[in-house]
């Protein structure tokens, strides 16, 4: 009837959790390197050039055929672009 010793009843009180156990951070992702050219010979003796998501694949005459192409196309750059 009365409470003379004005006892709180806490047995509906959600009680504060247990101390929290030691979580290891994460370590960093490490990126794939990104590839941005390739080049190199192939099991049946061709040369393949890889240049993002292209490839072409060349014998030994399509090879020198395309450093003459960048050979001229080289040769018509103006003089201002050349390094030195």
């Amino acid at each position: 009837m009365f409470d003379w010793f004005k006892k709180s009843n806490y047995n509906n009180v959600v009680k504060f959790p247990g101390p929290v156990p030691y979580i290891e951070t994460p370590a960093p992702e490490v990126k794939d390197p990104i590839i941005y050219y390739s080049i190199g010979p192939t099991d049946n003796n061709r040369i393949s050039l890889k240049i993002g998501h292209n490839s072409i694949t060349m014998n030994k005459a399509g090879v020198h055929a395309l450093i003459d192409l960048l050979t001229v196309a080289m040769n018509q750059l103006t003089d201002e672009d050349k390094e030195e």
